[in-house]
């Protein structure tokens, strides 16, 4: 692939679609960058974009609607002795959920001993200090499966990361 094929960080204030199908991308601080063939907008849930496509007013906070749920990610490597591997079936679907009131947790295995969790706790959005997420969690998930604290147990504190979650309201009239 040439150099300048694929751009990624950059980000753009609005794009150009011309007759020949080319585009356009006007990036933040005035750049204009001419004659791309495909412009991927994978730039999440307050895509400029998408609003641009749609002629949306605006792509920011507001045009979503809180979830209730905020979550916390990260992946752990295990060790191939881990409790975490030792329950039955794991490997029949790949994933796991554990589920109570107001949270729930989720492991997939993504290979060679790595394992993606997802932690999903009712909170007001912007709930955020505290010193240890990790421990956070452990609190929270405290005598539930010895998977989900394996997991923990394997998360380096710095790779946690922690997002509020923000839903679209679904639309059959619009596509890409």
């Amino acid at each position: 692939m040439q150099e300048g094929t694929v751009l990624n960080s950059k980000a753009i204030t609005s794009y150009t679609e011309h007759s020949d199908g080319k585009v356009d991308i006007h990036i933040e601080g005035g750049e204009t960058i001419k004659g791309f063939d495909v412009l991927v907008g994978a730039d999440g849930i307050w895509s400029s974009i998408r609003a641009q496509m749609w002629n949306e007013p605006s792509a920011r906070p507001g045009t979503c609607t809180y979830s209730g749920y905020t979550l916390f990610a990260a992946e752990s490597v295990m060790h191939p002795n881990s409790t975490f591997f030792q329950s039955e079936g794991y490997f029949d679907a790949g994933y796991k959920v554990y589920i109570g009131p107001g949270k729930y947790f989720v492991t997939s295995d993504v290979g060679s001993g790595r394992i993606q969790w997802y932690a999903f706790l009712a909170l007001p959005p912007g709930t955020k200090a505290r010193s240890s997420n990790v421990q956070y969690l452990r609190d929270q998930f405290e005598g539930w499966s010895q998977e989900i604290h394996a997991c923990l147990d394997n998360t380096p504190e710095q790779i946690v990361e922690q997002r509020d979650l923000y839903d679209r309201r679904p639309s059959v009239l619009k596509s890409w």
